[in-house]
């Protein structure tokens, strides 16, 4: 029998906006109580605005150690825990620097390995943590080799976490292209231009929708007896 979310304690890092903020939506909407996170401040009180007044936002950086620490340490109790945070660098022939690059891999691990290491002591045994890498890491983006990277890492992290805090389940989401904040900041104003050709090439024939991929993220958490599982998102992109 799936576990059901009313009542639960639903942490989403990374939950200020695009599939972080659908999926806290989503959560809310199926009783649960949910705590978002993000390191700034406006996007934080924009998400709280879209969600109901019972919402807790707290802003801080996942990726670092001491703020995740005591922020989980806040907790009696936590039921689920879904991370999304992650940056995407460019790295051309990793022309940039070690100190330009480090984010795309540290960003996404780091949150991760934090949200274990402090936020699975606070779980009971039908607790889960759900990570997000990207169909990157089964087909790498050109000129974004670390970022890529990054994707596996978290997946194979994923997996030894099994073993490590069972019964406590561990799985990953692996969305393909996704409409989300995330490319406005690349592609300007082709933003709309290069995802409209990018679910073209589809069999779907379209990008994905943030509350699509939540919906896939509340699976995760609500069925009892998925675990180690990487689940492709992706309308069909590994395909072609």
């Amino acid at each position: 029998m799936a576990n059901d979310l009313n009542g639960a304690t639903v942490i989403i890092l990374g939950g200020s906006s695009g599939i972080g903020l659908a999926t806290a939506q989503a959560a809310q909407a199926a009783g649960a109580k949910v705590v978002i996170t993000g390191r700034d401040a406006a996007r934080l009180a924009a998400a709280r605005k879209v969600l109901s007044n019972e919402a807790r936002a707290e802003q801080f950086d996942a990726a670092h150690e001491r703020p995740a620490r005591e922020f989980f340490e806040s907790f009696t109790g936590i039921d689920h825990i879904f991370s999304t945070v992650g940056t995407l660098v460019l790295d051309p022939k990793l022309a940039p620097s070690r100190t330009e690059l480090r984010p795309a891999m540290g960003v996404r691990f780091w949150a991760a390995l934090y949200a274990a290491k402090y936020g699975a002591p606070k779980m009971n045994t039908r607790g889960s943590l759900v990570f997000m890498s990207g169909t990157a890491a089964r087909r790498p983006l050109a000129g974004a080799a670390v970022a890529s990277a990054s994707c596996g890492a978290v997946e194979s992290f994923a997996r030894s976490l099994v073993l490590d805090l069972a019964p406590i389940r561990v799985n990953v989401i692996q969305p393909g292209f996704v409409d989300t904040p995330l490319f406005d900041g690349f592609f300007g104003d082709q933003r709309d231009a290069i995802l409209k050709a990018a679910g073209e090439k589809l069999p779907v024939k379209r990008v994905g929708r943030p509350d699509e991929i939540a919906d896939a993220v509340l699976f995760l958490m609500k069925n009892g007896y998925v675990n180690g599982t990487v689940l492709t998102i992706d309308g069909g992109g590994l395909l072609v």
